[in-house]
């Protein structure tokens, strides 16, 4: 009998394996060995992929050590191969990734989610804002914003900016935003209820 896999991540910096990891499709064909034993032929059919198709990333898999082989079931003729990936959880450090690849991993989840929200939040502008409102303070210069009705019954809110905050406060902020997301996250489709799209962040400006 196996012994169970440990929930604890595998630390990868290999590049072999690093490569193999960053490869969605890698991924992919990676998930049910990650998940329990198989054979090609049970993992082929539960990732729904040619077994052929699969034998190539489970040579590539053996070969960088991120499956290995558990048993061989006797068959006549030839036998039987199964493996297992070595964790069910891989971590990848990012000082162990290609600098081009990381940074445009760790934007292109934003970049997509962003334009998603801002086309979104236009829709909404065009529909129910007045337009722009260039405005002149004698203590900060002039400033264009949206003009916004004070209560037009929308819940669409939007606001880009920067503010000084002590360490204490930043850390306050978070925990709110954490809260909202954690409370609503989790919710299912019900009666009243439609999809809205909800950005959150806080981070420290770069220096100038």
């Amino acid at each position: 009998m196996l012994e169970p896999l440990s929930n604890q991540p595998f630390v990868v910096r290999d590049h072999v394996a690093v490569d193999l990891l960053l490869n969605l499709t890698a991924v992919g064909r990676l998930a049910p060995f990650m998940h329990d034993e198989h054979t090609l032929g049970s993992a082929a059919r539960t990732a729904k992929v040619p077994a052929s198709s699969l034998a190539y990333w489970v040579q590539r898999f053996l070969k960088a050590g991120l499956i290995e082989v558990t048993r061989n079931e006797p068959r006549a003729g030839k036998p039987i191969p199964h493996y297992r990936a070595i964790s069910r959880e891989f971590q990848v450090p990012f000082d162990a990734m290609p600098p081009g690849f990381r940074d445009e991993f760790l934007t292109r989840g934003r970049r997509g989610a962003f334009e998603a929200f801002i086309a979104a939040a236009n829709r909404v502008a065009l529909r129910s804002t007045n337009g722009l409102r260039i405005s002149a303070y004698e203590d900060r210069g002039v400033e264009l914003n949206v003009d916004e009705p004070d209560d037009d019954g929308d819940p669409t809110t939007e606001w880009w900016g920067s503010v000084l905050l002590s360490d204490a406060e930043a850390t306050e902020i978070r925990r709110l935003l954490d809260e909202a997301r954690a409370r609503y996250s989790d919710n299912r489709e019900a009666p009243g209820r439609r999809s809205y799209l909800m950005v959150v962040g806080l981070a420290p400006a770069l220096k100038q």
